[in-house]
């Protein structure tokens, strides 16, 4: 199997490390990208096993595409390279909001009357405030939840391949509509960024700041341009999850006893954990 991946950064570079510990016979793995120095740098660690600039050598041999790119360029990314697909070839992209992209994908190659390559909208929950090549890790997606978002138009195969690899990369494969998949993640992925940049933004002296503002706050130092991107594209859903996050405010606001406030609080508490530890 040749894979291409467009965007060998944090998740694209993980993806070609997690591929080849797994147990897929990997023939190649092509990065794709603008920047030769960071592309030397990911075959360097091993993430890829070669490298080029030109969409059509990335894709024209490759069986599965992986788009890492931005949300904004997934769209038009996709659609520059289906002439240049092989049929039977799988596209899938790793974009945090699944609505827009997958709407406006099959749209095009529904006007197209494509019958080459299917496309699989995807979405690994995974990865850091950090976005290079350099801390891509191929234990990454190892128990991390995968969010898989096909239509009508995506075919059986196809998605049983796409949930196959990342299966093999150690991931827990959930399937779901491009729109359930938004309103969920506006709230456990989206509004905590946006909390995170707006709490930032409300503290002046960051002198008297400790652990706890730290850790709240970790994801703020998140790529700005990739997170409005994010949130505009989603905003209609973002826009009910921060108005639910304000009524949660107002109920702590208007506490009329500490006895009110532990309740609030030791719900929370409970809630919180349930989780699974970090990995």
């Amino acid at each position: 199997m040749i894979v291409a991946i467009f965007g060998v950064g944090l998740i694209g570079g993980s993806i070609g490390l997690a591929l080849k510990k797994s147990r897929f016979k990997i023939k190649k793995i092509i990065g794709l990208g603008r920047n030769i120095k960071r592309l030397k740098i990911a075959q360097k660690l091993g993430a890829i096993d070669e490298f080029t600039t030109n969409f059509q050598k990335a894709v024209r041999n490759a069986d599965i595409i992986f788009i890492c790119f931005p949300v904004a360029l997934i769209p038009s990314t996709v659609k520059k390279i289906l002439p240049f697909c092989k049929k039977e070839a799988v596209i899938t992209d790793v974009g945090s909001v699944k609505q827009s992209i997958v709407k406006e994908i099959e749209n095009y190659i529904f006007s197209k009357n494509s019958s080459g390559p299917a496309f699989i909208g995807g979405h690994p929950i995974a990865g850091s405030e950090k976005t290079s090549v350099k801390y891509a890790s191929e234990n990454l997606f190892k128990n991390a939840v995968v969010v898989l978002t096909p239509t009508k138009t995506s075919g059986k195969n196809s998605l049983k391949k796409i949930k196959q690899i990342w299966e093999n990369m150690n991931a827990k494969v959930r399937i779901m509509s491009p729109e359930k998949h938004d309103k969920i993640l506006s709230f456990t992925s989206h509004l905590p960024h946006v909390i995170a940049f707006s709490l930032v933004n409300t503290v002046d002296n960051l002198e008297y700041t400790g652990g706890g503002f730290k850790d709240t706050t970790r994801i703020a130092s998140s790529d700005f341009r990739m997170w409005a991107d994010i949130i505009w594209e989603n905003r209609s859903n973002i826009i009910y999850s921060i108005r639910k996050f304000k009524q949660e405010l107002l109920k702590i606001e208007k506490s009329k006893s500490k006895s009110e406030m532990l309740r609030i609080f030791r719900k929370a508490k409970n809630k919180r954990d349930t989780l699974r530890p970090s990995k």
